[in-house]
């Protein structure tokens, strides 16, 4: 097997179950919220005539959005992350004996 791709496996299954459900709850807050706020901050009525976006600006705003959303959630402590980090965490469960 190549070192690289060992190596890079390594640090992907060395990930805590907490790191993978922080990580989908940023992908999920990232892609329900903050990108919907994006899209709708950038449809604005100043945007026709001189001001209209080209065919570029159209094809890759969305990718645009996807990036800054990805990285305002990631960089940001949002509380909405946490609260969905700690209700789908896994917790041990206690068994209580009469």
């Amino acid at each position: 097997m190549d070192q690289g791709f060992a190596s890079a496996l390594g640090r992907v299954s060395a990930i805590s179950s907490e790191g993978k459900v922080k990580q989908a709850a940023e992908q999920l807050v990232a892609t329900a919220l903050v990108q919907p706020i994006l899209a709708s901050m950038t449809r604005t009525p100043f945007r026709e005539g001189p001001f209209a976006p080209g065919p570029v600006e159209k094809r890759f705003m969305p990718l645009l959005h996807r990036h800054l959303s990805d990285r305002i959630v990631s960089s940001s402590n949002f509380g909405l992350v946490k609260a969905l980090t700690d209700q789908l965490t896994p917790r041990p469960t206690v068994e209580v004996t009469a």
